[in-house]
């Protein structure tokens, strides 16, 4: 007759659902005498960490950073757009009148 594998990873999943006040040590010693295989705390810790991480997110590439409406990225950079639009503003003004401007609104 064939040995039957036992799913290792299962079986500390089935455990841990009735008895989730244990500690991973505890929960290692118990499914070890359970299935007859040696079962470390790191991968009790391992199994518990993935059953909570199942939390929706989602995978993949991240999103672009975030454009805030000023021209101003999230991350504090400057488009080209505005750099031209206020090239524009200190040559109507001029230099002096522009360093007052931007005083002003600092």
């Amino acid at each position: 007759m064939a040995k039957r594998k036992v799913n290792v990873s299962e079986a500390v999943r089935n455990y841990i659902q009735d008895h989730g006040d244990e500690g991973p040590s505890a929960v290692a010693e118990a499914v070890s005498k359970q299935i007859g295989k040696k079962v470390t705390p790191t991968y009790v810790s391992n199994i518990k960490s993935l059953g909570k991480k199942s939390g929706g997110k989602k995978r993949g590439r991240k999103a672009g950073k975030k454009q805030l409406a000023s021209g101003i990225a999230a991350n504090g950079s400057v488009d080209l757009l505005t750099l031209e639009a206020i090239k524009v503003i200190v040559k109507q003004v001029g230099v002096e009148n522009a360093k007052r401007l931007i005083d002003i609104l600092a």
